[in-house]
């Protein structure tokens, strides 16, 4: 039989493979060889004809994806313009991704008449059972290692290896204002104040914020970081289910509650599933709310939840995948749980919607909302996004009766403080945190660093000249430096005009040593650039709501709502915000709860200037001025060109509605392939 398989590059190719089974092979997982050695691809098809290329060896049982999670990729990857081989293993579970290498193992051959160095070589490889020649002559000299592998004490040998999937989290060690004390780099501090409001952090979200691995391994040396190399404990659970609230019937729901409401009533709606045969798919943006919810879920629906996510080592991620396919059960992970093949899957769960988290970075921009909405279509589903803060796309779906609508409204009080330019701790706020120094309290400081730094002469806050960022300016260190890039300039001058600078605003830094030295860091005061929805405290202090409106973006006021409703909905009395204008929108129509006004207004102003969620954008970056022409022309009349100094190229901002406008981009790829650098689909 001639399979035609999809690599991770995104191409397809035909192997012969014998098959003896009844069902066809579409779906399965097939180890083919390519010019760089072995990898993992899915079959997607059966072709004619004859090829001089066979399979390896089909590892699994049965087929590790469903022909409805093969059409759901497919026409995901269309709608952000990625190859859909790059896509789908993008989404799935690292244990599914085996790849041939070569490594340098011990051979048969007895270390007899070794010097001390040669035997210190081999037993390096022996304990870690191979190792990539490259990484062993960075270890060793590259010379002595040519000797012992033309000797034969070493040899070279192809192994199938699946990648190391457990995950090292790292905590803070000691309290963080002790931590602080022990810290004087910039970057340093950043990474504990990021740490701060966190239990644990998984090593790859650190380094997708920009921290580096030499400073993790400093601060573990120094005793003030902690790590963990375990993956979630896998136990048995004896389900305690009871039913909390009423289950959830709609088709489509958004539910906007406090975390706690909205996970009882997840936990409701899995158990009515699992009673009725059907399994149920709950999806989390970060491992903070997974974490929370895992200890709710065992305990009220015992083993028959199933977790898929990178913090589950390989064996377990293995069996949990392909359990799921046999019997109902409750799939709960990340983004890497959502083509899991789950039997008589029946309603999908997307947790907090309007997390940053949801907009996928490291898989081409792509939307988790999107991708829900999608696969529910798809499979034929329930959909259900809760939310404390609904972004404006979900919003705009219910009002046009897409999604029905459910509110718990939050009971903290609202309460806004005017403070000036230059203030970072009101007098107002001052008494207040003086007269209930016990009070667990929550700061909230939206922008990592010290200050922005402004230039009178430009009436301009600074920009980054390699990405655009705003310059953050640190006065105790005499250095601007960019938060985004690696951009650091040490002499104090605009990079436009080069006149002086002046300190403007506050980060989050400024805003710990204004607490410190007015209050000290108590015990009872927590610090963060955002809340975290499964975490709540007494009080909740904004200190800077204003930063958010700088941001040149059309997001600007519906990212400072969500920001306030995320704040109010972890505080469990008082939320506090401290803000120039608490007499303008959308301070004025929190404050009075009249946040679907804000909403309405933001969507009529949207339509008007033909944004999202009314058009989708396309931004093409190129090196060919003429395209323009031929974008207006063939692609959409809807285009706006700039030349982007920084990179040097120009740039195609498109706004469409027709998806038919996406194939017309593919054919302008095919044609162009030289002058265009990079497409991104709703790339801001």
């Amino acid at each position: 039989m001639i399979l035609k398989v999809l690599l991770p590059n995104g191409r397809t190719r035909n192997y012969s493979a014998s098959w003896d089974r009844e069902e066809a092979p579409l779906g399965y997982r097939v180890l083919v060889p390519t010019r760089k050695g072995g990898t993992t691809a899915v079959v997607v098809g059966v072709e004619e004809g004859e090829t001089s290329q066979s399979v390896i060896s089909l590892p699994d049982e049965a087929p590790l994806l469903s022909p409805e999670a093969l059409s759901f990729v497919e026409e995901l990857s269309a709608d952000y313009l990625i190859p859909k081989g790059v896509l789908l293993f993008k989404l799935l579970p690292s244990a599914f991704l085996w790849r041939e290498e070569e490594l340098v193992v011990v051979s048969e051959r007895k270390p007899y008449g070794l010097d001390k160095r040669s035997l210190e070589l081999v037993e390096y490889v022996k304990k870690r059972g191979g190792v990539k020649v490259e990484n062993l002559k960075k270890r060793y000299d590259s010379s002595l290692v040519n000797l012992l592998l033309k000797k034969g004490f070493l040899k070279l040998a192809r192994r199938w290896k699946a990648p190391d999937v457990e995950e090292r989290l790292y905590s803070l060690a000691v309290p963080l204002g002790e931590a602080l004390k022990r810290v004087r780099s910039r970057r340093k501090r950043r990474l504990l104040v990021f740490l701060g409001g966190k239990e644990s952090v998984r090593e790859e979200e650190l380094l997708s914020w920009g921290f580096s691995r030499s400073d993790l391994r400093d601060l573990l040396k120094k005793g003030i970081l902690t790590t963990e190399n375990i993956p979630l404990p896998e136990k048995v659970h004896t389900p305690k289910w009871k039913r909390l609230l009423r289950d959830i019937h709609s088709k489509r729901l958004l539910l906007w509650s406090s975390f706690r409401g909205s996970l009882n009533r997840l936990v409701s709606l899995s158990a009515k599933n699992l009673d009725l045969g059907k399994s149920s798919l709950i999806l989390f943006p970060d491992y903070g709310e997974l974490q929370a919810s895992l200890e709710v879920l065992y305990e009220q629906l015992g083993d028959q939840v199933v977790e898929i996510h990178s913090r589950v080592g390989a064996k377990k991620t293995y069996e949990n995948w392909f359990r799921a396919g046999k019997e109902p059960v409750v799939v709960v992970g990340t983004y890497t749980a959502l083509l899991c093949p789950a039997k008589e899957l029946t309603s999908v769960v997307l947790s907090d919607e309007s997390s940053p988290g949801n907009k996928l970075r490291y898989a081409g921009g792509v939307d988790m909302r999107r991708a829900c909405f999608l696969l529910s279509r798809k499979v034929g589903t329930n959909l259900t996004f809760t939310t404390p803060a609904p972004s404006l796309s979900s919003y705009y779906l219910i009002k046009k009766g897409g999604m029905e609508f459910e509110r718990e409204r939050a009971s903290a009080e609202v309460k806004l403080i005017k403070r000036e330019p230059a203030e970072v701790l009101t007098q107002e706020l001052y008494n207040l945190l003086k007269s209930e120094p016990s009070r667990e309290t929550l700061f909230l400081v939206p922008k990592h660093g010290y200050s922005y730094a402004y230039c009178p002469r430009c009436e301009a806050l600074t920009e980054c000249p390699e990405c655009g960022t705003f310059l953050t300016y640190s006065l105790k260190r005499e250095v601007l430096y960019c938060t985004n890039c690696r951009y650091r300039q040490e002499e104090l001058l605009c990079p436009e005009c080069e006149g002086e600078l002046e300190e403007a605003g506050f980060g989050l830094e400024k805003a710990m040593e204004v607490v410190e030295e007015n209050l000290g860091l108590r015990e009872n005061f927590y610090f963060s650039t955002h809340p975290h929805w499964e975490i709540s405290y007494e009080m909740v202090v904004v200190l800077s709501a204003d930063s958010l409106l700088s941001v040149p973006s059309y997001r600007a006021k519906e990212e400072l709502l969500l920001y306030l409703l995320r704040a109010q909905n972890v505080a469990g009395s008082l939320l506090i915000v401290q803000t120039m204008f608490p007499e303008e929108e959308p301070f004025r129509s929190f404050a009075e709860d009249d946040v679907e006004g804000v909403y309405d207004g933001e969507l009529e102003e949207r339509e008007r200037e033909l944004l999202p969620p009314f058009w989708r954008l396309l931004l093409i970056k190129t090196t060919n001025p003429e395209l323009e022409r031929y974008v207006f022309k063939v692609v959409s009349p809807n285009v706006k060109s700039t030349y982007n100094v920084r990179e040097e190229c120009y740039e195609f901002l498109i706004r469409f509605r027709d998806r038919r406008t996406l194939f017309k981009v593919k054919q302008l790829l095919k044609r162009f392939p030289k002058d265009i650098i990079e497409v991104k689909v709703d790339p801001f």
